[in-house]
């Protein structure tokens, strides 16, 4: 089986790198892609070495062009074109669960479900050279990966219908501006960027992030009252950990903490 998805481990930084793996294709996603994908995250999932991890597209083209369009072309019906998208949801829904923090690194094309992936990611990293979009309408489409739900959550209900109605392109500096990415790095320096901002992160403590992590995700979904409460329960996990004591001590004796997600 071709390897559609690789993961890179760099133990001593705690991060990994999941490539989406078809450069040829500008990474498109096919049905082996993405069942490459789900089992990957389901690795990472319950990997403790990875404390951080980053998508990003093979060579120097694409994060992904989104679905791999030869699988329209064979007659889909209106049944499972639904279980297409259903499907979608449950991978997408893995990068939301995962309990690391994700970083989507946007180090190319970027559109269509490859940018409803990166809707998913906990942070959006563009090179200069990017492009980002959800471009569905303009081959009769809608966005079906989370889309039409995640993009207005991240930049606004106006912003987001003109970009979806539109199926707007934009370079990095356009999605910066609208809060679409996070940061733009320059090409040449894009991965080392990337890997520092990753580390930055990956030095901090685990359990505590993933709590936080848990509380933004769910607790933004609900009334104020149920979120505060989730809020303190999670606050009150962190009591539970070794880190509070380790981040604390390390605090009063005025040196760097070394968390150990325990």
């Amino acid at each position: 089986m071709t390897e559609t998805v690789l993961l890179k481990k760099e133990p001593q930084q705690k991060i990994a790198w999941l490539i989406l793996n078809r450069p040829e294709k500008l990474n498109a996603i096919n049905e082996e892609l993405a069942l490459q994908l789900q089992q990957t995250l389901a690795k990472v999932e319950l990997d403790k070495e990875i404390r951080v991890l980053i998508i990003t597209g093979a060579g120097e083209k694409a994060f992904s062009v989104g679905a791999d369009l030869s699988v329209f072309m064979s007659g889909v019906t209106p049944l499972y074109a639904q279980y297409i998208a259903s499907k979608g949801h449950e991978l997408l829904a893995m990068i939301d669960r995962l309990p690391q923090p994700v970083i989507a690194a946007v180090n190319g094309y970027a559109y269509g479900g490859g940018c409803e992936i990166a809707l998913a990611c906990d942070f959006r990293l563009a090179s200069q050279r990017a492009k980002i979009g959800l471009t569905e309408v303009n081959l009769g489409l809608l966005p079906a990966w989370g889309g039409t739900q995640r993009l207005p959550r991240i930049i606004g209900l106006t912003k987001a219908r003109e970009a979806i109605l539109f199926g707007k392109q934009f370079n990095a500096e356009e999605a910066l501006k609208i809060g679409l990415v996070d940061r733009v790095y320059a090409d040449e320096s894009f991965e080392k960027e990337v890997r520092t901002f990753a580390q930055a992160l990956a030095e901090r403590a685990p359990i505590a992030m993933q709590l936080a992590k848990q509380c933004l995700h769910y607790g933004t979904q609900v009334p104020l009252e149920i979120g505060l409460a989730y809020e303190a329960q999670a606050f009150a996990k962190t009591f539970t950990t070794k880190d509070i004591f380790e981040g604390m001590t390390a605090f009063l004796q005025k040196r760097k903490p070394e968390f150990k997600g325990e």
